[in-house]
């Protein structure tokens, strides 16, 4: 998914939401980026071996979690995979990106990630989609880099049509480069994605 995309083309299942498990987020609400940042984006590895993505970082993929087929307009996507069918708001995606162009090129010198999250919450609606919201900014580190989150409610694009989604962005920056996370869930995102990503996340670690 390229920055400014409108166009989400998340994996290609269409699976019913399960009502099984109690949600983080409800739908029709934007979600709360503390829900990642008040364990600084981060929580128990899993037991799987390390994914290289790239030449810029390895991640260890949850357990169940399965590696979906590319999506189209992704030229900046490194992997993406989808959570367990029996988890809450299935279909419910993880993506891991690499942002085009050196951050002081595109952003400027005094670029963050906090700024550059700033700059594109403020600017959903025209990025993502015209009834996209986006919550606050939250701050949290990633692979020891300063990252910020915010939550997102907007379309999401599946291969059974337009729906409502529920996001967490993320954006950290390491060595000049821009890197993004997305986690996103059909209408919410239950509390065992959360976990799961949380996991994912503090794996991460830097080959570059």
């Amino acid at each position: 998914m390229a920055c400014g995309s409108t166009t989400s083309g998340f994996g290609s299942s269409a699976a019913s939401p399960s009502a099984s498990l109690t949600p983080t987020i409800a739908p029709q609400s934007v979600p709360d980026a503390t829900l990642l940042t008040a364990s600084n984006c981060s929580g128990p590895a899993p037991k799987s071996s390390p994914r290289p993505l790239g030449r810029y970082f390895t991640i260890r993929p949850a357990a169940e979690w399965t590696e979906t087929p590319s999506p189209q307009h992704t030229e900046t996507l490194l992997l993406e995979l989808e959570a367990p069918s029996t988890y809450e708001f299935a279909p419910t995606f993880m993506q891991f990106h690499s942002l085009i162009g050196p951050v002081h090129t595109v952003y400027g010198q005094e670029a963050t990630a906090h700024s550059i999250a700033q700059q594109h919450a403020a600017a959903i609606a025209q990025e993502w989609s015209r009834n996209a919201v986006a919550g606050k900014i939250s701050d949290c580190r990633v692979g020891g880099d300063a990252a910020a989150a915010f939550g997102v409610s907007g379309d999401l694009t599946l291969a059974s049509g337009t729906t409502n989604g529920r996001f967490f962005w993320i954006y950290v920056v390491h060595n000049d480069f821009l890197f993004k996370v997305i986690l996103v869930g059909t209408g919410g995102i239950g509390n065992q994605a959360i976990q799961d990503s949380l996991g994912m996340i503090g794996s991460l670690t830097w080959t570059f």
